[in-house]
C-alpha cells in the first residue's frame, strides 16, 4: 500500500537512540538534534518546551537524521540514531496506529503466528524482538476494547497502554499501545511506503481469545459486560529524589534544585501556577512525579487531590506558557547534552 495525500502517516515521528545510564544500563530514548547541531536526549513530551520534536513528519525526521549523519558533528554513540515513533495521536489516514510489542515470544505459537499474519507492518529490534503494526478505528474499537479490559483508565491520557500481558498458554509476553504517550524505538529503517488497514474487529477477536486482561481504574466507557463508575484520577506512585533525578537532564536538575526552595504551603492559585510551570519543564509523566514530590510536604497535601489537580494542569498546560523567568533562562542556556 502506498500512502497518498489522504492516506499517509501523520506527524508521529521522532528520532530515537540508545543511551547509557550512570549505572551502565542501556535504555532507548527519544532524541533530537539541538541548535548547535549535536544529538541530545529529547524530554518533556508533547506538552514540554521541545514538543515539536515529538511530532515530525517522516520526511522531516529522515532529512534531519541524514543531514546530521552527513555532517561534521558526529559524536560517539550516534550510530544508534534512528527514525522512530511517538504514539500520541499517531495515525495512518483516519486510522490510529495500534502496536503489539513482543517482550517474550514463541514464533511457533498460535498467537504469534496469527498476530504476525494479521499485521500490516512488522519490524524487528536489534535484539531480535518484534513490533507489529495495525490500523484501528477508535470509535469502533472503544466498546470492543473496553469489554476485554484493554482500554486505559479514563483518567489516563492514553487510549491503550497495557504492558506485561501474557498469553493464556504462557508462550508470549506483550505490550499493547494505541494513541499512547509512548515512544517506540525502531532499529530497522522505517519503510514509509507500507500503510495500515482497519484491523479493529480482527484484533479485538485475537486479543479476546488469547488473553485474560485485568481492568485498570474504570475507563468510563459503557459496555454490556461492565457497569460504569465515576471517573477516578490515577494516584501517583511515590518516587524518591534519586529516582526522579535519574530521569532528568542537567537543566531539569538545576530547576529541581530551585523548586525545592519553594514552599508548597502556598495558596491554591499559587500551587496550581507552580504546577503549570513544572509541567512546562518536565512534561506529563515526569512532571506529575515532580509535582507530587514537591507538594507532599505541604500541610494540606492529599494524594488523590494532587492527582486530580495534575490532570487539570495537563489539560490547561497547552494554553499557557512557562511563567518563571529563571527556569526559562536555565532551559535556554543549558540545552541537553549529547548521549
Amino acid at each position: 500500500m502506498n500512502p497518498t495525500i489522504d492516506n499517509h502517516y501523520n506527524n508521529c515521528f521522532t528520532l530515537g537512540a540508545k543511551s547509557k545510564r550512570d549505572n551502565g544500563a542501556i535504555i532507548k530514548v527519544p532524541a533530537f538534534i539541538d541548535s548547535d547541531g549535536y544529538p541530545a536526549k529529547l524530554w518533556g513530551g508533547k506538552g514540554g518546551a521541545l514538543s515539536r520534536y515529538y511530532a515530525l513528519s517522516y520526511d522531516r525526521a529522515k532529512n534531519i537524521l541524514e543531514r546530521y549523519l552527513n555532517g561534521s558533528k558526529r559524536v560517539r554513540g550516534d550510530e544508534s540514531l534512528r527514525v522512530s515513533l511517538y504514539l500520541d495521536n499517531a495515525m495512518f489516514g483516519d486510522l490510529h496506529i495500534f502496536v503489539i510489542d513482543f517482550d517474550r515470544f514463541d514464533e511457533n505459537s498460535g498467537f504469534f503466528q496469527s498476530a504476525k499474519n494479521l499485521a500490516n507492518k512488522v519490524t524487528r529490534s536489534q535484539g531480535g524482538g518484534w513490533h507489529m503494526y495495525y490500523g484501528i478505528n477508535k470509535e469502533t474499537a472503544a466498546p470492543l476494547f473496553d469489554s476485554i479490559n484493554l482500554l486505559a483508565s479514563k483518567a489516563a491520557k492514553s487510549f491503550v497502554c497495557s504492558t506485561g500481558n501474557v498469553t493464556l498458554d504462557g508462550a508470549n509476553k506483550v505490550d499493547f499501545f494505541c494513541d499512547a504517550r509512548h515512544f517506540i524505538y525502531e532499529w530497522e529503517p522505517w519503510d514509509n511506503t507500507i500503510g495500515l488497514t482497519d484491523k479493529t474487529q480482527q484484533l479485538y477477536a485475537l486479543i479476546k481469545d488469547n488473553f485474560a486482561l485485568t481492568r485498570p481504574i474504570e475507563t468510563g466507557w459503557h459496555s454490556t459486560e461492565h457497569k460504569p463508575v465515576r471517573r477516578a484520577a490515577v494516584a501517583f506512585q511515590p518516587k524518591d529524589e534519586n529516582a526522579l533525578l535519574e530521569h532528568m537532564n542537567s537543566a531539569q536538575r538545576e530547576i529541581f534544585d530551585d523548586l525545592k526552595t519553594i514552599s508548597p504551603d502556598c495558596t491554591r492559585q499559587e500551587w496550581f501556577c507552580i504546577g503549570l510551570n513544572i509541567w512546562h519543564v518536565y512534561g506529563d509523566d515526569l512532571g506529575g512525579d515532580v509535582f507530587r514530590f514537591w507538594s507532599e510536604p505541604g500541610h494540606s497535601y492529599v494524594p488523590q487531590g494532587c492527582a486530580v489537580t495534575w490532570e487539570n494542569i495537563i489539560d490547561r498546560g497547552p494554553d499557557t506558557h512557562l511563567n518563571n523567568r529563571r527556569w526559562d533562562a536555565i532551559l535556554h542556556e543549558n540545552v541537553p547534552s549529547a548521549f
